[in-house]
Protein backbone atom coordinates (compact mmCIF):
# COMPACT_ATOMS: atom_id res chain seq x y z
CA UNK A 1 0.00 0.00 0.00
CA UNK A 2 1.11 3.90 -0.32
CA UNK A 3 1.73 5.46 2.93
CA UNK A 4 3.06 8.65 3.94
CA UNK A 5 6.45 8.24 5.80
CA UNK A 6 8.48 10.55 8.03
CA UNK A 7 11.88 9.37 6.70
CA UNK A 8 14.36 11.51 8.77
CA UNK A 9 13.79 13.96 11.35
CA UNK A 10 13.79 17.67 10.25
CA UNK A 11 11.15 19.93 8.45
CA UNK A 12 8.10 18.46 7.36
CA UNK A 13 8.35 19.20 3.31
CA UNK A 14 11.75 18.01 3.27
CA UNK A 15 11.64 14.47 5.66
CA UNK A 16 7.90 13.70 4.12
CA UNK A 17 7.74 10.77 1.30
CA UNK A 18 4.94 8.58 -0.21
CA UNK A 19 6.11 5.04 0.20
CA UNK A 20 4.73 1.84 -0.47
CA UNK A 21 4.88 -0.15 2.43
CA UNK A 22 3.42 -3.88 3.61
CA UNK A 23 -0.28 -3.51 4.68
CA UNK A 24 -1.17 -3.68 8.07
CA UNK A 25 -2.92 -6.65 9.85
CA UNK A 26 -5.54 -5.88 12.83
CA UNK A 27 -4.48 -7.86 16.28
CA UNK A 28 -6.83 -8.62 19.04
CA UNK A 29 -9.09 -5.49 19.65
CA UNK A 30 -7.96 -3.91 16.82
CA UNK A 31 -9.48 -3.06 13.49
CA UNK A 32 -8.06 -2.22 10.02
CA UNK A 33 -9.66 0.95 8.17
CA UNK A 34 -9.36 1.39 4.25
CA UNK A 35 -8.66 5.17 4.58
CA UNK A 36 -10.73 7.57 2.31
CA UNK A 37 -9.03 10.72 4.36
CA UNK A 38 -7.18 11.29 7.16
CA UNK A 39 -6.37 14.81 9.03
CA UNK A 40 -3.01 16.98 9.49
CA UNK A 41 -2.22 18.11 13.27
CA UNK A 42 0.49 19.98 15.12
CA UNK A 43 1.41 17.18 16.64
CA UNK A 44 2.34 15.70 13.03
CA UNK A 45 5.32 18.41 12.54
CA UNK A 46 6.85 17.76 16.01
CA UNK A 47 6.55 14.22 15.13
CA UNK A 48 8.77 15.23 11.61
CA UNK A 49 11.00 16.87 13.83
CA UNK A 50 11.53 14.40 16.39
CA UNK A 51 10.58 16.50 19.25
CA UNK A 52 7.75 14.23 20.86
CA UNK A 53 9.73 13.14 23.97
CA UNK A 54 7.41 10.92 25.30
CA UNK A 55 6.99 8.61 22.20
CA UNK A 56 10.02 8.91 20.60
CA UNK A 57 9.42 7.51 17.42
CA UNK A 58 12.77 6.86 14.83
CA UNK A 59 12.03 6.96 10.91
CA UNK A 60 10.47 5.61 8.97
CA UNK A 61 7.10 5.48 10.09
CA UNK A 62 3.69 6.44 8.89
CA UNK A 63 2.26 9.53 9.78
CA UNK A 64 -0.99 10.52 10.75
CA UNK A 65 -3.60 10.24 13.69
CA UNK A 66 -7.11 10.41 12.86
CA UNK A 67 -9.35 8.92 9.52
CA UNK A 68 -12.22 8.34 7.82
CA UNK A 69 -12.84 5.08 6.00
CA UNK A 70 -14.23 1.90 6.27
CA UNK A 71 -13.64 -0.72 8.36
CA UNK A 72 -12.28 -4.57 5.71
CA UNK A 73 -10.79 -6.35 8.60
CA UNK A 74 -10.54 -6.72 12.10
CA UNK A 75 -8.87 -8.78 14.97
CA UNK A 76 -10.92 -10.65 17.57
CA UNK A 77 -13.07 -8.70 20.00
CA UNK A 78 -13.79 -6.01 17.40
CA UNK A 79 -15.84 -8.15 14.62
CA UNK A 80 -18.87 -5.40 15.33
CA UNK A 81 -16.88 -2.47 13.47
CA UNK A 82 -17.00 -4.65 10.27
CA UNK A 83 -18.11 -3.17 6.87
CA UNK A 84 -18.70 -0.11 9.04
CA UNK A 85 -17.98 3.66 7.68
CA UNK A 86 -16.35 5.00 10.88
CA UNK A 87 -13.80 7.79 12.41
CA UNK A 88 -10.78 6.35 14.39
CA UNK A 89 -7.64 7.48 16.10
CA UNK A 90 -4.98 5.31 14.52
CA UNK A 91 -2.88 3.37 16.89
CA UNK A 92 -0.58 4.97 18.75
CA UNK A 93 -1.81 7.81 16.80
CA UNK A 94 0.63 7.05 13.87
CA UNK A 95 -0.67 5.60 10.72
CA UNK A 96 -3.25 7.33 9.33
CA UNK A 97 -2.07 8.71 6.11
CA UNK A 98 -1.49 5.48 4.33
CA UNK A 99 -4.38 3.55 2.29
CA UNK A 100 -4.92 1.36 5.44
CA UNK A 101 -4.87 1.85 8.93
CA UNK A 102 -4.89 0.58 12.58
CA UNK A 103 -6.77 1.48 15.39
CA UNK A 104 -7.78 0.22 18.66
CA UNK A 105 -11.56 -0.64 18.71
CA UNK A 106 -11.73 1.48 22.18
CA UNK A 107 -10.96 4.78 19.07
CA UNK A 108 -13.47 3.90 16.83
CA UNK A 109 -16.62 6.01 16.36
CA UNK A 110 -19.14 5.93 13.94
CA UNK A 111 -18.79 8.58 11.05
CA UNK A 112 -21.30 11.58 11.44
CA UNK A 113 -24.33 10.53 8.51
CA UNK A 114 -24.24 14.23 7.29
CA UNK A 115 -20.49 14.71 6.37
CA UNK A 116 -18.14 14.01 3.93
CA UNK A 117 -15.13 11.94 4.59
CA UNK A 118 -12.78 14.76 4.23
CA UNK A 119 -15.47 16.44 7.02
CA UNK A 120 -15.71 13.43 9.26
CA UNK A 121 -12.07 13.13 9.33
CA UNK A 122 -11.75 16.64 10.59
CA UNK A 123 -14.42 16.36 13.14
CA UNK A 124 -13.38 13.38 14.93
CA UNK A 125 -10.51 15.05 17.33
CA UNK A 126 -11.73 18.76 16.68
CA UNK A 127 -15.10 18.27 18.47
CA UNK A 128 -14.02 15.26 21.13
CA UNK A 129 -11.09 17.36 22.28
CA UNK A 130 -13.27 20.52 22.34
CA UNK A 131 -15.62 19.36 23.92
CA UNK A 132 -14.22 17.09 26.71
CA UNK A 133 -12.01 20.91 27.48
CA UNK A 134 -14.80 22.76 27.45
CA UNK A 135 -17.80 20.92 29.38
CA UNK A 136 -16.28 17.57 31.03
CA UNK A 137 -13.00 19.81 31.82
CA UNK A 138 -13.97 23.61 32.06
CA UNK A 139 -17.75 23.13 33.44
CA UNK A 140 -18.84 25.36 31.06
CA UNK A 141 -22.62 26.53 30.98
CA UNK A 142 -25.01 29.10 29.45
CA UNK A 143 -24.03 32.66 30.24
CA UNK A 144 -20.89 32.58 30.51
CA UNK A 145 -17.82 33.87 28.85
CA UNK A 146 -15.87 31.88 27.07
CA UNK A 147 -12.35 32.70 25.43
CA UNK A 148 -11.15 30.91 22.38
CA UNK A 149 -7.13 31.03 21.24
CA UNK A 150 -6.41 30.03 18.02
CA UNK A 151 -9.90 30.33 17.52
CA UNK A 152 -9.35 29.86 13.03
CA UNK A 153 -7.64 26.57 14.13
CA UNK A 154 -9.94 23.19 13.20
CA UNK A 155 -10.16 23.01 17.25
CA UNK A 156 -10.91 26.56 17.51
CA UNK A 157 -13.59 26.49 15.20
CA UNK A 158 -14.78 23.71 16.96
CA UNK A 159 -14.64 25.11 20.21
CA UNK A 160 -16.37 28.33 18.65
CA UNK A 161 -18.85 26.29 17.51
CA UNK A 162 -19.83 24.50 20.94
CA UNK A 163 -19.71 27.42 22.85
CA UNK A 164 -22.75 29.01 20.82
CA UNK A 165 -24.42 25.71 20.89
CA UNK A 166 -24.12 25.99 24.67
CA UNK A 167 -24.93 29.35 24.95
CA UNK A 168 -22.11 30.80 25.99
CA UNK A 169 -20.80 34.41 24.97
CA UNK A 170 -17.73 33.69 22.72
CA UNK A 171 -14.41 35.67 22.33
CA UNK A 172 -12.67 34.32 19.58
CA UNK A 173 -8.54 35.37 19.45
CA UNK A 174 -6.96 35.01 16.08
CA UNK A 175 -4.63 36.18 13.86
CA UNK A 176 -5.39 38.76 10.47
CA UNK A 177 -8.04 40.09 9.02
CA UNK A 178 -8.81 36.28 6.89
CA UNK A 179 -8.98 34.47 10.30
CA UNK A 180 -10.84 37.26 11.95
CA UNK A 181 -13.55 37.00 9.05
CA UNK A 182 -14.09 33.28 9.76
CA UNK A 183 -14.88 33.24 13.82
CA UNK A 184 -16.93 36.01 13.09
CA UNK A 185 -18.72 33.55 10.13
CA UNK A 186 -19.06 31.23 12.60
CA UNK A 187 -20.58 33.08 15.55
CA UNK A 188 -18.08 34.47 17.83
CA UNK A 189 -20.02 37.48 19.67
CA UNK A 190 -16.01 39.40 19.59
CA UNK A 191 -13.34 38.48 17.43
CA UNK A 192 -9.44 40.21 18.95
CA UNK A 193 -7.15 40.51 16.14
CA UNK A 194 -4.06 39.71 18.39
CA UNK A 195 -1.54 41.24 15.86
CA UNK A 196 -3.14 44.38 16.37
CA UNK A 197 -4.39 44.51 19.48
CA UNK A 198 -3.70 43.02 23.38
CA UNK A 199 -6.31 40.31 23.90
CA UNK A 200 -5.96 41.11 27.78
CA UNK A 201 -6.95 44.19 27.74
CA UNK A 202 -10.34 43.06 24.99
CA UNK A 203 -11.30 40.62 27.34
CA UNK A 204 -11.28 42.84 30.28
CA UNK A 205 -12.86 45.36 28.31
CA UNK A 206 -15.57 43.25 27.40
CA UNK A 207 -16.15 42.08 31.10
CA UNK A 208 -16.14 44.86 32.82
CA UNK A 209 -12.79 43.95 34.48
CA UNK A 210 -14.46 40.51 35.22
CA UNK A 211 -12.50 38.16 33.61
CA UNK A 212 -13.61 35.00 30.97
CA UNK A 213 -15.08 32.07 32.82
CA UNK A 214 -12.87 29.84 30.40
CA UNK A 215 -10.53 30.26 28.87
CA UNK A 216 -9.89 27.66 26.18
CA UNK A 217 -5.91 28.27 25.30
CA UNK A 218 -4.64 25.99 22.11
CA UNK A 219 -1.61 28.60 21.59
CA UNK A 220 0.80 28.16 25.10
CA UNK A 221 4.02 30.48 25.02
CA UNK A 222 3.33 33.98 25.96
CA UNK A 223 -0.54 33.30 25.69
CA UNK A 224 -0.28 31.61 28.96
CA UNK A 225 0.70 34.11 31.67
CA UNK A 226 -1.29 36.63 29.39
CA UNK A 227 -4.67 34.76 29.37
CA UNK A 228 -4.12 33.97 33.39
CA UNK A 229 -4.58 38.03 33.79
CA UNK A 230 -7.97 37.57 32.54
CA UNK A 231 -9.68 34.77 33.51
CA UNK A 232 -12.41 35.54 36.25
CA UNK A 233 -11.34 34.83 39.91
CA UNK A 234 -12.48 31.07 40.05
CA UNK A 235 -12.52 30.83 36.14
CA UNK A 236 -11.32 27.67 34.21
CA UNK A 237 -7.94 28.13 32.11
CA UNK A 238 -7.68 25.13 30.14
CA UNK A 239 -4.30 24.01 29.06
CA UNK A 240 -4.90 22.15 25.56
CA UNK A 241 -2.05 19.97 24.51
CA UNK A 242 0.71 22.84 23.49
CA UNK A 243 2.27 19.73 21.73
CA UNK A 244 4.10 22.24 19.26
CA UNK A 245 5.47 24.79 22.06
CA UNK A 246 8.76 24.37 23.73
CA UNK A 247 8.21 26.77 26.56
CA UNK A 248 5.43 24.57 27.81
CA UNK A 249 5.87 20.69 26.44
CA UNK A 250 7.66 19.02 29.13
CA UNK A 251 9.46 21.50 30.59
CA UNK A 252 6.86 23.32 33.42
CA UNK A 253 5.90 26.81 33.34
CA UNK A 254 6.08 28.34 37.17
CA UNK A 255 2.60 28.40 38.76
CA UNK A 256 2.84 31.70 40.60
CA UNK A 257 0.81 34.01 38.60
CA UNK A 258 -1.92 31.71 38.89
CA UNK A 259 -1.86 31.68 42.27
CA UNK A 260 -2.27 35.15 42.92
CA UNK A 261 -5.68 35.07 40.17
CA UNK A 262 -6.82 32.61 42.18
CA UNK A 263 -7.88 30.45 38.90
CA UNK A 264 -8.44 26.34 38.02
CA UNK A 265 -5.47 25.75 35.85
CA UNK A 266 -7.10 22.45 33.79
CA UNK A 267 -5.06 20.14 31.72
CA UNK A 268 -6.73 18.24 28.77
CA UNK A 269 -5.94 15.47 26.67
CA UNK A 270 -7.94 13.20 24.42
CA UNK A 271 -6.85 9.41 24.10
CA UNK A 272 -9.28 7.04 24.81
CA UNK A 273 -7.94 4.29 26.69
CA UNK A 274 -9.81 1.43 28.65
CA UNK A 275 -6.15 -0.24 29.79
CA UNK A 276 -3.19 2.05 31.31
CA UNK A 277 -0.13 0.85 30.38
CA UNK A 278 2.02 0.61 34.17
CA UNK A 279 4.67 2.21 32.76
CA UNK A 280 3.28 5.80 31.28
CA UNK A 281 0.60 5.80 34.02
CA UNK A 282 3.94 6.65 36.01
CA UNK A 283 5.04 9.19 33.50
CA UNK A 284 2.00 11.15 34.13
CA UNK A 285 -0.16 9.04 31.67
CA UNK A 286 -4.36 9.69 32.82
CA UNK A 287 -6.57 9.34 30.22
CA UNK A 288 -10.50 8.97 29.70
CA UNK A 289 -11.85 5.52 29.13
CA UNK A 290 -14.75 4.55 26.62
CA UNK A 291 -17.33 5.50 28.64
CA UNK A 292 -17.06 9.22 28.37
CA UNK A 293 -15.54 8.91 25.19
CA UNK A 294 -19.34 7.56 23.89
CA UNK A 295 -21.16 10.31 25.96
CA UNK A 296 -19.13 13.13 23.95
CA UNK A 297 -19.31 11.26 20.74
CA UNK A 298 -23.15 10.82 21.18
CA UNK A 299 -23.73 14.06 21.95
CA UNK A 300 -21.41 15.19 19.12
CA UNK A 301 -23.48 13.09 16.93
CA UNK A 302 -26.88 14.92 17.90
CA UNK A 303 -25.35 18.08 17.87
CA UNK A 304 -24.24 17.44 13.74
CA UNK A 305 -27.54 15.85 12.93
CA UNK A 306 -29.53 19.15 14.17
CA UNK A 307 -27.13 21.09 11.82
CA UNK A 308 -25.54 23.23 14.88
CA UNK A 309 -21.73 21.76 14.60
CA UNK A 310 -19.65 21.53 11.09
CA UNK A 311 -15.95 20.96 10.84
CA UNK A 312 -13.44 23.58 8.74
CA UNK A 313 -12.06 22.08 6.05
CA UNK A 314 -9.85 24.63 5.05
CA UNK A 315 -7.81 22.68 2.65
CA UNK A 316 -7.60 19.21 0.80
CA UNK A 317 -4.29 17.85 -0.61
CA UNK A 318 -3.27 14.72 -1.43
CA UNK A 319 -0.63 12.42 0.21
CA UNK A 320 2.33 14.59 -2.19
CA UNK A 321 1.33 17.81 -0.98
CA UNK A 322 1.10 17.06 2.71
CA UNK A 323 4.70 18.45 3.77
CA UNK A 324 4.12 21.42 1.93
CA UNK A 325 0.85 21.72 4.00
CA UNK A 326 2.32 21.21 7.48
CA UNK A 327 5.13 23.08 6.47
CA UNK A 328 1.99 26.48 5.85
CA UNK A 329 0.67 24.59 9.28
CA UNK A 330 4.09 26.16 10.82
CA UNK A 331 4.23 28.86 9.79
CA UNK A 332 0.52 30.00 10.56
CA UNK A 333 -0.78 29.83 7.19
CA UNK A 334 -3.51 27.67 7.56
CA UNK A 335 -7.34 28.07 9.20
CA UNK A 336 -9.62 24.77 9.60
CA UNK A 337 -8.42 21.42 9.46
CA UNK A 338 -6.54 20.28 6.44
CA UNK A 339 -7.47 16.78 5.03
CA UNK A 340 -5.05 14.54 3.02
CA UNK A 341 -7.59 12.55 0.32
CA UNK A 342 -6.06 9.29 0.22
CA UNK A 343 -6.37 8.09 -3.68
CA UNK A 344 -6.92 4.48 -3.45
CA UNK A 345 -5.99 4.20 -7.44
CA UNK A 346 -3.28 6.76 -8.32
CA UNK A 347 -2.86 6.81 -11.88
CA UNK A 348 0.29 4.93 -13.00
CA UNK A 349 3.50 6.42 -14.72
Amino acid sequence: MRALQVTSHGRPGDVLAVRTIERPEPGRGEVRVKVAAASLNFNDIDRCRGKLVSVPTPPPFTLGMDVCGVVDQVGPGAESWLGKRVVAITKTALGGIAEYALAEAVSVFDAPETFDDAEATAFVLTFQTSHLALFRRGRLRAGETLVVHSAASGLGTAGIQLGKAAGARVIAVAGGPEKVALCASLGADIVVDHTTEDFVDAVLAATADVGADVVYDLAGGDFVARSWQCTAREGRYLAVGFADDDANGMTGRPLRMACIGNIDVVGVMVAWVDSIDPGMRRFGFNPFGRDVADEIHDDLLRLAAEGKIRPVVGRRVGMEDAGRALDEHEERRSVGRTVVEIDSHPPRP
